[in-house]
């Protein structure tokens, strides 16, 4: 088993072979392999990353987010703004619990799943 130490970073950085990146916390973060397949997740946040490491063009440690943005959307299950744990607005900031959204695009989490969502 290895044990790496990231305290003086904030984010691990995953890059993908198609130029994808995602950016997890740090503090509470364990990866994990199974196979051909390496797994990020944290603890503390609920974020999780699975990835084949066919894709992985490298990992890196860094104090910025450089999430690049939504690769795809699934389209098999929509969550609603109903069942949304967490809603936030495309720039990135959280709505309050039980606000209302206006008209326009927001991104909505339910448990490891985000998917964009348009009100009308």
């Amino acid at each position: 088993m290895v044990t790496v130490h990231a305290e003086d970073y904030y984010y691990l950085t995953i890059v993908e072979t198609d130029g994808t990146k995602t950016s997890l916390t740090a503090v509470g973060l364990s990866l994990a392999f199974s196979g051909d397949k390496l797994t990020a997740s944290n603890a503390y946040t609920d974020e999780s990353k699975t990835i084949a490491l066919s894709h992985l063009a490298s990992m890196n440690f860094s104090n910025n987010d450089e999430t690049t943005g939504i690769r795809s959307i699934q389209t098999d299950g929509t969550i609603s703004i109903d069942d949304a744990d967490a809603i936030y607005t495309l720039q990135g900031q959280k709505m309050p619990a039980g606000a209302t959204p206006q008209k326009g695009m927001y991104l909505v989490r339910k448990g490891n799943v985000t998917q964009k969502l348009q009100v009308r």
